[in-house]
């Protein structure tokens, strides 16, 4: 469990150096980099995605997770949040609550933040979440300075969220073969890609709405182990 702290501390130190960095760069330069950002991410979202070995199962996934993910509002309950944070911390930053959003997704969509904390609680291995908190200290770090303090609630999320799948170990690891690892990091990475394209504005996707999909290939698994 420590080492799930860790990563928590990797993200709110990042957040918190993003914002001396915030103060001492121009709205111009950071405006490029936010550019390079995104388009980056999509690339390494694009790149992930094309990584599955089950393309119907990707679409199938997306579309019912997405149906799913839209009846339950899951998108707007982020908004909700995001705004009900804004108010407590007494901030007045239009783009708080999507700063969290966009940071906890980027951090928390993905194998590593699922396989990390299983494989620490049942191996004792902590060698994916120590590289993985190097890569959110660097996501904090980078959209910390771009989009502003709302990144650094993602750090208590991603705790928590980690915290759940540490806790629930015994019963998520027989379901995570290789293959429904890979398939969930693809889906993962094509939901990023997506983000991307939202903060590219090119296409206004309400990503959060989609994280359902990722259910897909273990409820996929399961299926074929009762069939």
């Amino acid at each position: 469990m420590q080492y799930i702290f860790l990563n928590f501390l990797a993200i709110e130190a990042g957040g918190i150096l993003s914002l001396l960095l915030r103060k001492n760069v121009s709205t111009k330069l950071l405006s490029a980099a936010l550019l390079g950002g995104n388009l980056c991410i999509a690339i390494v979202g694009l790149q992930g995605a094309l990584g599955t070995d089950n393309t119907l199962l990707m679409l199938i996934s997306v579309v019912l997770g997405g149906v799913l993910g839209t009846w339950l509002g899951i998108d707007r309950a982020f908004g909700r949040f995001g705004d009900w944070l804004e108010q407590r911390a007494g901030q007045k930053d239009e783009g708080f609550g999507k700063a969290f959003a966009t940071v906890f997704i980027i951090q928390a969509v993905g194998s590593m933040a699922i396989v990390g904390p299983v494989n620490a609680a049942l191996k004792g291995d902590a060698g994916i979440l120590v590289f993985k908190s190097v890569l959110d200290f660097s996501s904090s770090l980078i959209y910390g300075a771009m989009l502003g303090p709302g990144v650094l609630l993602s750090g208590p999320a991603v705790f928590i969220y980690q915290g759940a799948v540490y806790l629930l170990a015994g019963l998520l690891s027989p379901l995570m073969t290789p293959d429904v690892i890979n398939e969930i990091s693809a889906i993962g990475n094509l939901l990023i890609f997506a983000l991307a394209l939202d903060l590219l504005k090119i296409r206004s996707i309400k990503v959060a709405d989609y994280l359902p999909a990722m259910l897909g290939p273990i409820l996929y698994y399961v299926v074929n182990l009762l069939v």
